[in-house]
């Protein structure tokens, strides 16, 4: 099969993944921290590199409101470097810190680990590998582990730590009293029901999205856009079209579009992605967004779950979810991007990890980099 039948392959799968990550992960992720551990904390600190960061940034929302309590996403060289002020002594056991990493041996997360396990706080990885260095850097483990059907830039790892966070977040909220038990099954239901939705999204999306991609063929930047959920979604879009196609394609918050991208020169070569719930907390800035857009001539693709919200631009309508799980369903439209933009260009994924890209293969820049415990 051709590099692009594979990466479709991962699409496709995704509505069965879904379901089945959904109903393993519901009893691991409700059994994983104890009550008084719950009642204990204090902050949460989801960490990762790469698809793993994004899916830390893409459930930050659901977290804080869930839970009500202070949650940021970290890149793996801030967790593991530069979070200063970290209580000494095993006083910071109301931190709970969650590395995300598939392979679990992504160096700089396995040192965060740890080093915020040294300090006392908690520490449950979400990982595909369960006897990866990860795994023993911290005390316990969600294993997010799905068969690879194709060898293709991550998509069906992405949504199962995805679906675990969400999960996790879920069962604090109920642990916490925030959601009645009711409410918290309930919402599992509807976390699970995503994946209802996207068994006919790969048909009806793949014409406007090749066409938009064979229409950007010959321009090597893409903004991707988004905010809140979306933003972690368009960090997503944005690796998978570095990762598969080669191009220079840069994820920024849509209401920071308006003080940076929006001077960048030859706007009309500028293709631009859009992620915009037409019911989400950033709706009406999405709107104001996508006339500028249409203004300034930018070819423009916007994900949206109604239909007529994108304008004048491409428009590709998505399952209308919960903001929070939005991210489930646009890992579909931004693979698919990604995987024509590949085509059109003939170019082989990850540079064919050859040429001044060889040294990544089997991730050596990732996993060879020394651990720093000092």
């Amino acid at each position: 099969m051709s590099q692009l039948d594979d990466f479709i392959r991962q699409v496709s799968s995704l509505p069965n993944m879904i379901a089945a990550c959904a109903d393993s992960l519901e009893p691991v992720t409700r059994k994983i921290l104890s009550t008084p551990e719950i009642f204990g904390l204090r902050q949460i600190i989801l960490a990762g590199s790469g698809d793993s960061y994004f899916a830390g940034a893409a459930t930050v929302a659901a977290f804080r409101a869930l839970t009500g309590l202070p949650v940021q996403a970290m890149p793996s060289m801030e967790a593991s470097r530069y979070a200063e002020g970290l209580p000494k002594g095993g006083n910071a056991r109301g931190t709970l810190i969650v590395p995300v990493s598939y392979s679990g041996e992504a160096a700089r997360l396995v040192e965060a680990a740890h080093r915020w396990r040294d300090r006392g706080a908690l520490t449950v990885a979400v990982t595909g590998t369960g006897g990866g260095r990860l795994a023993q850097a911290v005390e316990r483990i969600v294993d997010t582990r799905v068969g690879e059907v194709a060898p293709a830039p991550g998509t069906r790892t992405y949504v199962a730590a995805l679906i675990a966070l969400n999960l996790l977040a879920i069962r604090l909220a109920e642990v916490l009293m925030r959601l009645s038990m009711d409410e918290a099954n309930g919402m599992r239901r509807e976390l699970r029901a995503t994946g209802e939705g996207l068994c006919d999204l790969q048909a009806r999306s793949s014409p406007p999205i090749r066409a938009f991609a064979e229409q950007s063929r010959g321009w090597q930047t893409f903004d991707v856009l988004g905010s809140g959920p979306c933003l972690g979604a368009a960090g997503y879009g944005a690796a998978k079209l570095v990762e598969a196609a080669g191009v220079h394609a840069i994820a920024q918050d849509s209401e920071e579009f308006f003080h940076l991208n929006f001077f960048v020169d030859r706007p009309t070569t500028t293709a631009t992605v859009l992620y915009a719930p037409a019911e989400g907390a950033a709706a009406s800035r999405s709107r104001e967004l996508i006339g500028i857009l249409g203004q300034m001539g930018r070819p423009s693709l916007v994900l949206t779950d109604r239909a007529g919200f994108a304008g004048g631009c491409t428009e590709v309508l998505l399952p209308r979810v919960r903001e929070w799980f939005a991210p489930i369903v646009q890992t579909v439209p931004a693979a698919l991007l990604a995987a024509y933009a590949a085509d059109f260009r003939g170019v082989p994924h990850y540079r064919g990890h050859d040429g001044p890209w060889r040294g990544a293969r089997g991730a050596g820049l990732v996993r060879n980099s020394q651990v720093n415990l000092t």
